[in-house]
């Protein structure tokens, strides 16, 4: 008896989790009076809407810049409020104190450094 409850149970546990595929496709007509929750927007534009021009990184070997909301190739050198220069090939100077820009590495137009992360770099030897 225990095994053909137990092969029973199994059977039906079979064609409870086939019968989901198997149901027909319905009408919008006969869908719940409840909307579907909005989905995130997580496509390219409304990332690209939170970018703050002047904003600077190294990408694939290229500084680029933001400009209009958008990344753009940088063309000429950039100088920051306080003094920094980053120059096309990713050489930030203050003074006579250099320093090249890795992959990720951010700068904005306040000259604040930023890791790959996003997080503000030690910039203590430069002022």
């Amino acid at each position: 008896m225990k095994k053909l409850l137990f092969i029973a149970s199994i059977a039906g546990m079979t064609i409870a989790c086939n019968n989901e595929a198997k149901q027909p496709t319905t009408d919008s007509s006969a869908t719940s009076s409840t909307p579907a929750p909005a989905a995130k927007d997580t496509s390219a534009a409304a990332t690209q809407s939170t970018l703050k021009d002047g904003l600077m990184t190294m990408k694939d070997g290229k500084m680029m810049i933001v400009k209009s909301g958008a990344w753009a190739a940088m063309d000429s050198t950039v100088t920051c409020t306080n003094g920094r220069k980053v120059a096309v090939d990713g050489t930030v100077s203050k003074g006579d104190k250099k320093r090249k820009m890795e992959e990720g590495m951010m700068i904005d137009k306040d000259g604040q450094l930023m890791d790959k992360n996003g997080k503000p770099m030690d910039t203590s030897g430069w002022d």
